[in-house]
């Protein structure tokens, strides 16, 4: 399956063909569909008044379930990066071949520890209390050197957004050449947390903790930490929209 490249500036001025790389639009699983109906004016339950009552509703959807968006590798921190001398690199860290990306120390809802690595979409784990991406995986690049593969990786995703829309209404003739019509329309229809994607910064630094308030023993931030404890947006809204027309 090919994938969505971008080539826009270059983190070595050595090699300006690093600078192609994963796209962040490179999403390769995609499903769209878009619906509506009309409810049928014809007799309902035998009873002309039901029908009046029942038909001509329309109800519409709109649905979208895709792929996560790609995470970026995380920063380099050395002690003496190459930055010093030339203004610019070393580039992001380096990747530790063959540690998992994701955490291989976490605990699900029942409180089961797990050692194999996490699925940060399987909505089977407390997010306020999990580190779902593993440091391990991560090195800082030699002092004074560029860092040697600074691409991201195309399986390196974060967590998942469904869009869920709809929308009802109907339009009531009240004369020949006046019509009202209302409608009604969600987003998020199913109100669905859309949490935050997860830290991909400081993986040499210990996450912090909340130590006040109601969300005492939370993670408040720190490398591979999701942090909703601040707000989640996207939450499900309405919107009511009505239309005399004469």
């Amino acid at each position: 399956m090919s994938g969505i490249l971008d080539l826009l500036s270059s983190p070595d001025i050595f090699n300006r063909q690093l600078g192609k790389n994963i796209s962040a639009n490179d999403l390769p699983f995609q499903f769209r569909v878009s619906a509506q109906y009309t409810t049928p004016k014809a007799a309902l339950f035998g009873s002309k008044l039901v029908s009046n009552i029942l038909g001509d509703w329309t109800l519409g959807w709109y649905l979208q379930y895709q792929s996560a968006p790609v995470l970026a590798r995380p920063a380099s921190a050395g002690a003496n990066p190459i930055s010093k001398w030339l203004g610019r690199g070393p580039g992001p860290a380096e990747y530790n071949a063959g540690a998992s990306r994701w955490s291989t120390d976490w605990v699900d809802y029942d409180g089961v520890r797990h050692t194999d690595p996490i699925d940060i979409n399987c909505h089977c784990f407390d997010p306020t209390k999990t580190i779902v991406l593993n440091p391990a995986a991560w090195s800082n690049v030699p002092d004074a050197k560029w860092s040697s593969n600074q691409s991201t990786f195309r399986d390196y995703r974060g967590i998942r957004i469904p869009q869920e829309n709809a929308n009802f209404g109907r339009t009531f003739r009240i004369k020949e050449r006046i019509t009202f019509n209302i409608r009604a329309e969600f987003t998020n229809i199913f109100n669905r947390t859309r949490l935050p994607q997860p830290a991909t910064s400081g993986f040499a630094t210990a996450p912090t903790k909340q130590t006040a308030g109601p969300f005492v023993g939370l993670y408040s931030g720190g490398f591979g930490t999701v942090v909703p404890t601040s707000g989640t947006s996207g939450y499900r809204t309405g919107t009511l929209v009505g239309r005399l027309t004469f």
